[in-house]
């Protein structure tokens, strides 16, 4: 076995430009253009689609080995000239790569000098975007973007009265039950970003090259008129503190809403924001969870759950498990973060728990983990799935990627309904392995 000091063994985290490109494809007529390789934006395409199971166009500036000598202006320029010729989109994201980060290419000057040359025409919005592949994860590739796109667009006019939400890298599913939750506390929102329709959209005989829903340009643009802005996900609020910063405009991040006292704490605020009551539907939505809780108590007690994948989502699956009286014995992400830490010490203290805690950390870090402290059930994405066999435990597919099972993008977890479905899954996973087919259990040897 290599030495681990060294080595990356099945990393849990993914490049930047990958979170950067999620981002994009939720803001209606963008073209994501990636400044790098042409094996980048291929590696994209295929790790979206097998995902999602939609069309994905990420367009590309093909550096080659000359290009990385002499610089890649002249492939950005045709680049973009192709893309405004072509496909006319409404936002063009330009995200740089391990590659154009290294050459020190200048993608502001050279989308500046693009705009030169084509000072009479009406050319839409170019937003450059940070994002090299050699650090950092997916998660802060999202978080620059949206910041990006709020530092290139957002400005102030008159107040709009909407809340802005920042939702993180999340399923298209859960985009859809955030919206739901808004419409029934009749709050106006704009989304940062939604792709719950053109990463999940509906069969029609048209193709669209283009996302055609999500958030506008101009909605971007007033997102400095709002009256509060909410981040889902604390990985993903950047975007949150600069509007406040340079907008005043009043933020708030917290738990990922997975579970009860998380999606309490996401209703509680949007409430306080909007000067509302909770809905009768949201009360009893929140009733039938607990009920849920209850029934599957007897099942999920006691059971020790490894949990892995970005640090919001895993830190709130490891609430969301504790509540259900499971042991969230193992918590493993490939992000460094503070932030993951001290979410995992609030688990621990809440739930009188000490679980191991991997931080920047990768899969082979937590196959090691368990080969030690035995679990009963692991919890992430497909990548998991050679350890669940190895160690023969059950896996419940969450996160990013899922391309060993179908619906990954139907799938939400967020709120109160999402979390009914949830618990079922877990206690419906602890019954097939570990009870008979007369609902006994099943002894250990």
């Amino acid at each position: 076995m290599p030495n681990k000091h060294f080595a990356v063994i099945n990393p849990s985290k993914m490049c930047q430009p990958m979170g950067a490109v999620q981002a994009l494809l939720g803001v209606r007529g963008a073209m994501p253009l990636i400044h790098g390789s042409q094996g980048c934006s291929t590696y994209m395409r295929f790790q979206l689609c097998r995902h999602f199971r939609e069309p994905v166009n990420v367009s590309s500036t093909s550096m080659s080995e000359g290009t990385v000598v002499y610089g890649g202006e002249a492939n950005l320029l045709k680049a973009l000239e192709t893309i405004w010729n072509e496909y006319k989109p409404e936002l063009i994201g330009v995200t740089s790569s391990c590659l154009t980060e290294t050459i020190g290419d200048d993608m502001g000057l050279i989308i500046h000098k693009f705009r030169q040359e084509h000072h009479d025409e009406e050319l839409p919005p170019i937003v450059p975007i940070s994002t090299p592949s050699y650090a950092g994860s997916h998660v802060d590739g999202y978080d620059k973007t949206i910041k990006s796109l709020i530092e290139n667009l957002a400005y102030s006019t008159k107040p709009n009265d909407k809340i802005n939400i920042i939702t993180g890298n999340v399923s298209p599913a859960d985009i859809r039950e955030v919206k739901e939750i808004l419409e029934l506390l009749d709050c106006e929102s704009i989304i940062l970003t939604d792709n719950s329709e053109s990463l999940d959209a509906p069969h029609t005989d048209s193709v669209s090259f283009l996302p055609s829903e999500g958030i506008t340009v101009d909605e971007i643009r007033d997102t400095a008129n709002s009256k509060a802005t909410l981040s889902l996900c604390k990985h993903a609020d950047s975007g949150v503190k600069f509007l406040e910063k340079r907008f005043d405009i009043k933020s708030i991040s917290g738990f990922f809403p997975v579970g009860l006292q998380s999606t309490d704490s996401f209703i509680s605020s949007i409430c306080e924001l909007n000067g509302c009551e909770l809905p009768v539907k949201l009360e009893k939505e929140r009733g039938r969870l607990i009920d849920a809780m209850v029934d599957a108590h007897p099942y999920n007690y006691g059971r020790k759950v490894a949990i892995y994948g970005d640090p919001d989502v895993v830190a709130a699956l490891a609430r969301f498990t504790a509540e259900l009286g499971m042991i969230p014995a193992i918590v493993c992400t490939g992000a460094k973060s503070n932030r993951f830490l001290d979410d995992m010490k609030s688990v621990a203290e809440e739930s009188c728990s000490l679980p191991v805690v991997l931080e920047g950390c990768d899969l082979y870090d937590l196959h090691q983990q368990i080969k030690e402290n035995p679990i009963d059930l692991l919890i992430g994405n497909s990548y998991g799935a050679r350890i669940a066999k190895e160690e023969n435990i059950p896996l419940l597919r969450i996160g990013f990627p899922i391309y060993d099972r179908l619906g990954a993008q139907r799938i939400p977890i967020v709120g109160y309904k999402a979390g009914i479905s949830l618990v079922d899954t877990l206690a419906n996973i602890i019954l097939e392995k570990y009870y008979d087919e007369s609902g006994h259990e099943i002894e250990s040897e």
